[in-house]
């Protein structure tokens, strides 16, 4: 804890509390540093496929238009109620 030469630590619980916070990150550097080393035994290739295709004859989602003079709010509420009443029968 102390690296000055000649000098003693001092002593308290902010000192002790310092000493132990420092162990601790020493203890997570060297943790950090076992758990992300590289070691060609740990790798297991479980397999190899090719690329996937994407569908792009997909139909795209359907669209609402909302004109702008429409009151967005207006048409949030009346389509909750119109699920609503559809969940209810």
């Amino acid at each position: 804890m102390a690296k000055l030469i000649n000098r003693a630590p001092v002593q308290g619980e902010k000192s002790l509390e310092i000493a132990v916070r420092e162990s601790m990150e020493g203890l997570a550097d060297s943790v950090a540093y076992f758990a992300y080393r590289s070691s060609p035994n740990t790798l297991e290739i479980l397999s190899i496929e090719p690329a996937k295709t994407l569908n792009f004859e997909k139909k795209p989602a359907k669209i609402i238009p909302v004109k702008p003079s429409q009151d967005v709010t207006e048409y949030l509420i009346q389509r909750e109620m119109q699920l609503e009443r559809i969940s209810a029968s």
